[in-house]
């Protein structure tokens, strides 16, 4: 329904369509290493269908269809913190028209993206009915200026809602909440993690030298929770909702190299500077301690990678190298030792992970995959009651890739 109010909004009849579909199923199976202990079997699963469809030499729409399941252990930050999830789930439809008016270097892309992802912190927790679940609307255009072929300056905006159903936490359950850990003051309530967001963002990409390629892009997100309230520094809710602005800037340089017709190499750096502004702040209860501006953060992130094909180049043997470190800098954070005593710096975390991964041809359409990673997360923070901070992480993951 929503591919064809698309077709109907921006499409023009056209005598003749082209489509080209294309398949993709991948399934991963292996063991996994969190903090030490040793997790049994578990595997990853993948796959997408994505069929371009072209109208006229100035019309195409490019929907996709994609679900993936993650059976292995992973932290992500969802309030401010990092919290551990035995199993995810995550579905998503997409849509985008591409619009490419006759002698014009100019190109409009309207999309739209729906996305349910399902968090279970518990392996025995039935699916749909985690905490943390969300759902993801996103409404977006952008405009594309083909300075140099292929090469373009890109300007985006898009207007996307998260929310989460089954978050509700009462007053009464303030200090006990999932899995026993304690809320913040400002997370008690229902709809309280909900937002509104706007991004705008303006990218480029061009050539320095002969192969070397930069690509560098600028994006900010205004972020509203209409149903989270400032907290004062007696821990009371006011009347104002919290807002964050959320600022990055990402810049990556890729070289591809030919070593002979049945040898080549794709090398890249990216890195990325980030910064959260909110007026948004925390009250513990149970120490009497107030910290204006708790969800401040500056983040670094640094990633090199490599990638190696060898062989025919419609199905070559590829290798992939890839490293990536990060560190995040809460300036109004205090840090805590192992008894959850303050202290007077701010809270710091880094960590990185590496990441070696093999694809191997085994017919026309199928590959051999076999992936192993390992990293690390540290931090000067030492009270882990309720958060994870410090830890080492490792799994081997081997498999198969259908592609059409």
């Amino acid at each position: 329904m929503i591919a064809a109010a698309l077709l109907f909004i921006f499409v023009r009849p056209a005598p003749a369509l082209e489509i080209t579909p294309f398949y993709r199923l991948q399934v991963m199976g292996g063991q996994y290493f969190f903090a030490g202990s040793k997790g049994t079997l578990s595997g990853n699963a993948a796959g997408s269908v994505a069929p371009a469809m072209r109208f006229n030499d100035q019309w195409a729409l490019l929907p996709s269809v994609q679900s993936s399941y993650q059976g292995t252990k992973q932290v992500k930050d969802i309030v401010g913190s990092g919290t551990m999830f035995q199993e995810q789930m995550d579905h998503r439809f997409s849509a985008r028209a591409i619009y490419s008016p006759r002698g014009s270097r100019w190109r409009l892309k309207p999309n739209f993206s729906f996305k349910y992802e399902m968090l279970k912190e518990t392996r025995d927790e039935s699916w749909g009915g985690g905490l943390f679940d969300y759902q993801k609307w996103c409404f977006g255009l952008e405009a594309e200026y083909l300075w140099r072929e292929p090469f373009s300056w890109r300007f985006g905006a898009d207007y996307y809602e998260l929310d989460f159903p089954n978050y509700s936490s009462l007053e009464s359950r303030a200090a006990f909440d999932f899995q026993g850990q304690s809320l913040a003051r400002e997370l008690v309530g229902a709809r309280v993690l909900d937002s509104q967001n706007l991004g705008l963002s303006l990218s480029v990409d061009g050539p320095v030298r002969e192969r070397l390629v930069l690509d560098g892009g600028l994006r900010m997100t205004l972020r509203r929770f209409p149903e989270q309230r400032v907290v004062d520094p007696v821990g009371s809710l006011t009347a104002t909702a919290r807002a964050d602005v959320f600022t990055e800037l990402n810049l990556s340089a890729r070289m591809p190299a030919d070593f002979n017709r049945g040898l080549r190499a794709l090398g890249s750096l990216d890195l990325s500077l980030a910064y959260n502004s909110s007026n948004q702040n925390n009250y513990d209860a149970a120490n009497a301690r107030y910290f204006g501006y708790y969800y401040n953060y500056g983040e670094l992130r640094l990633g090199p990678s490599l990638k190696v094909l060898a062989g025919p180049a419609a199905r070559p043997v590829t290798t992939r190298f890839s490293f990536s470190w990060w560190q995040r800098r809460y300036p109004y954070r205090r840090v805590q030792d192992a008894a959850g005593v303050y202290g007077n710096g701010g809270l710091r975390a880094s960590g990185w992970m590496t990441d070696v991964s093999l694809s191997y041809p085994m017919a026309r359409r199928l590959s051999l995959l076999v992936d192993l990673q390992y990293g690390q997360s540290a931090s000067n923070q030492k009270f882990e009651q309720f958060y994870r901070y410090n830890y080492a992480v490792a799994n081997y993951l081997f498999g198969f890739s259908y592609e059409y």
